[in-house]
């Protein structure tokens, strides 16, 4: 373990790469630890006290991963810990019927969407290695980011409109247009009095708000 050290005031875990660093939260450590002791029933693998913010926990996260590699587990995909079961099904039900999605991101302990407007539509693709997490591949591309499938408030299906996942806290930004008095941009959307986007066109603004209240709307026609 002579390749990682622990930065305490980040809780971080900080992985020296050979050409670069790359850093791992303690918690997830612990979460992902804990996830698949349970799913593999190896008690040996969960978390103790001791263990948290150690060089040792991060041992049993590495050694936890190593194992999930040598059950047939590994054949499935792999959810971040505190993924909606709903979610897992639904994300995994539009990856083998190649169902193009708009995913919707944000805090679902208050139901507040994060307002993203990229790399939330397209279909569901699966990464390799040991974790073989989901991944949202845009049209035209081959591969794709790793989803936060612990964060999501809600699955769009693309072609109908459609919800197929609906958390019960989600809440539409109440997003409003007003003038900006910007000559180039002259209109604003505001959440909460705050400006998240100004636009040249008032029909762009229009398809931003709906499109970040779940409709399916080409991110092009606004970006």
């Amino acid at each position: 373990m002579s390749n990682v050290q622990i930065n305490a005031d980040q809780q971080l875990y900080v992985i020296d790469c050979g050409k670069g660093q790359t850093c791992f939260g303690f918690a997830n450590a612990r979460d992902h630890a804990n996830q698949i002791a349970r799913k593999l029933d190896c008690p040996d693998l969960v978390f103790t006290d001791q263990d948290y913010a150690t060089l040792a926990g991060y041992e049993k996260y590495c050694n936890a991963v190593r194992a999930w590699g040598q059950s047939p587990l590994t054949r499935s995909t792999y959810f971040d810990p505190g993924t909606d079961a709903k979610v897992a099904r639904v994300l995994e039900s539009c990856r083998i019927k190649q169902r193009r999605v708009r995913l919707i991101l944000g805090d679902t302990t208050t139901g507040s969407p994060w307002l993203e407007e990229h790399d939330v539509v397209g279909h569901i693709g699966r990464s390799g290695g040991i974790l073989k997490v989901p991944l949202l591949i845009e049209p035209g591309e081959h591969g794709g980011g790793a989803i936060l499938c612990a964060h999501l408030l809600a699955i769009v299906d693309w072609a109908s409109g459609d919800f197929l996942y609906r958390h019960a806290a989600y809440r539409e930004a109440d997003l409003i247009i007003k003038p900006s008095g910007d000559i180039d941009r002259p209109w604003a959307v505001l959440w909460r009095e705050e400006l998240v986007a100004s636009f040249s066109d008032i029909g762009k603004a229009g398809a931003y708000v709906e499109f970040m209240r779940g409709a399916t709307i080409e991110p092009r026609v606004f970006q």
